[in-house]
């Protein structure tokens, strides 16, 4: 009896952190993660954008402009770029393999280690985001400076303002 109790209390945790689909051999196995189980970048709180300089009725929900099958996102205007916070299943060893983004750097904000990158082909780098894994999917913010920004401003200076604003809100 305590072993079925035990069972289902690791399975609990499991659906918790990850989801239980089935068991094999008597082990549970965990099933991918899914768009549904995403963290949603859109219910972070006003203050937590505004202190990240950024203003939260410029919310846009749609980032994508078309829907993403294993993202999900929102963005919201600054002076002169957007900050954007998006979930994906997509893993950070994924975003190191991925050949649109470069010049890879382990970052620490907030005490969580995050993988800082640059998009693109600008020249200088007008976006910048930090990836971090959580048990809600990778989450990543970004900052992208407006096309018509001449600003010589880092984007990942300004990713890495932003950042430790957003660390409260973001699942382990």
């Amino acid at each position: 009896m305590r072993l079925a109790y035990l069972t289902a209390a690791v399975c609990a945790a499991a659906v918790v952190l990850a989801g239980c689909s089935e068991t094999v051999d008597g082990q549970a196995v965990i099933s991918p993660l899914t768009k549904e189980r995403l963290f949603d970048p859109c219910t972070v709180r006003d203050s937590v954008v505004q202190a990240a300089g950024a203003d939260p009725a410029t919310r846009d929900d749609n980032p994508f402009s078309s829907p993403r099958p294993d993202w999900k996102g929102c963005r919201w205007t600054a002076d002169g770029y957007f900050i954007s916070l998006f979930s994906t299943t997509n893993t950070v060893q994924q975003f190191r393999e991925n050949d649109y983004l470069h010049d890879f750097q382990t970052v620490t904000v907030g005490g969580r280690e995050g993988l800082q990158y640059l998009l693109g082909t600008w020249d200088p780098p007008h976006q910048c985001g930090i990836a971090f894994g959580s048990s809600q999917g990778t989450i990543t913010l970004q900052a992208s400076k407006f096309v018509d920004n001449k600003s010589s401003t880092d984007p990942c200076l300004l990713a890495n303002n932003a950042a430790p604003n957003f660390m409260e809100v973001l699942p382990p």
